[in-house]
């Protein structure tokens, strides 16, 4: 099926073709009603000679050039290619939900790589730019799966609801910082409840919640388990990420050395609580997974995905259509320079 971009193009086409028609009527008329500006005195005995196949060719370059305008005007209207078919859209709903406590703020490297780091002017990645790198490249490689974020400190919220727009999650994603809620507490169970919230407004086969934290449950106005009991019943599986390792976690201290200048990062302990995740994990039908460098979290984030059947939404969708003006453009270039030769050299006219 031909498509021709935009009806007042469509229009303005057709009227041009029409208007060119009439000037190249009134050209062709006033033409042959033309007088010669040099009579030549034997003029009749001239009528009776056959033509020659340059005077039957006379008007051949009019010809060529009117249809190079008329190739021009339709390729102006920019014509394509396009076949309507079925297609299978695959899709599922997923929630993360990201822990953006103060223990996020630390760093999981050994003594060997993190003064490697330093030596060469570079910092290493807090768990929290790890995440927000994952993230950003977890939404670049989705297509149809709608994602909605959930951060949570002390209290949790929604950054953004489950929605197809990626270029309106990386913004958001870009301009976030670990200091944007209170991150005195962890609070699993109310992200876990508004991640269950989002999604049961959702008429998606498949459903599911990623929880991504580094931390225990210690601020929580409703249990983590009794929230994952809800949401088993609801069939939404929960997998949780635990990020960091738990033996070599530290954090900038915000002084440097005096002596080297280096930012000088302090060991410290956060207590995690790996059961406790295990068992919502357990409950839901999910998975629990352990994560303690930026590339072990992007593996997960895929494995999870990996392991689901997506749900099949069957959509009418348009295949990518072909651009179909090149075709009418070089011709239409082709025949004005044809017409160039012809009118300058083989069919050039006297006077």
């Amino acid at each position: 099926m031909i498509w021709l971009e935009g009806s007042v193009w469509l229009k303005a086409a057709f009227f041009a073709v029409a208007l060119m028609v009439l000037i190249f009527g009134v050209l062709a008329f006033k033409r042959r009603n033309r007088c010669a500006g040099y009579r030549f005195p034997a003029e009749q005995r001239l009528k009776d000679l056959p033509k020659g196949w340059r005077a039957k060719l006379l008007h051949l370059p009019l010809i060529v050039r009117g249809l190079a305008l008329l190739l021009m005007l339709f390729a102006a209207t920019r014509p394509q290619w396009a076949q309507e078919e079925t297609a299978e859209v695959e899709g599922i709903d997923i929630v993360v939900a990201l822990d953006l406590s103060g223990s996020m703020r630390a760093t999981d490297i050994s003594d060997e790589d993190l003064v490697a780091l330093l030596n060469r002017g570079e910092s290493p990645k807090s768990r929290f730019e790890s995440a927000i790198d994952t993230l950003r490249t977890f939404i670049q490689s989705r297509r149809y799966d709608r994602v909605g974020l959930v951060v949570f400190g002390k209290n949790a919220f929604l950054q953004f609801p489950l929605t197809l727009d990626y270029g309106v999650m990386l913004r958001i994603l870009d301009q976030m910082e670990l200091g944007d809620i209170d991150g005195s507490a962890t609070a699993i169970g109310n992200a876990l409840t508004m991640a269950e919230n989002r999604l049961a407004e959702s008429d998606a086969k498949t459903k599911l919640i990623i929880l991504v934290t580094d931390g225990e449950d210690n601020g929580s106005n409703v249990s983590p388990v009794e929230v994952a009991q809800y949401s088993a019943k609801e069939n939404i599986p929960i997998f949780p990420i635990l990020v960091g390792s738990e033996d070599q976690s530290r954090e900038p201290t915000g002084m440097k050395d005096a002596f080297t200048g280096q930012p000088i990062y302090q060991k410290v302990i956060n207590p995690v609580n790996p059961a406790l995740l295990e068992q919502i994990a357990e409950i839901t039908n999910g998975k629990f997974y352990r994560a303690s460098d930026e590339q072990s979290l992007q593996k997960d984030f895929h494995d999870i995905l990996d392991q689901y059947e997506k749900s099949r939404l069957v959509d009418y969708a348009s295949a990518d259509r072909t651009e179909l003006y090149p075709y009418f453009l070089l011709p239409a270039l082709a025949l004005l320079l044809l017409e160039l030769l012809l009118s300058q050299v083989v069919l050039r006219r006297f006077p």
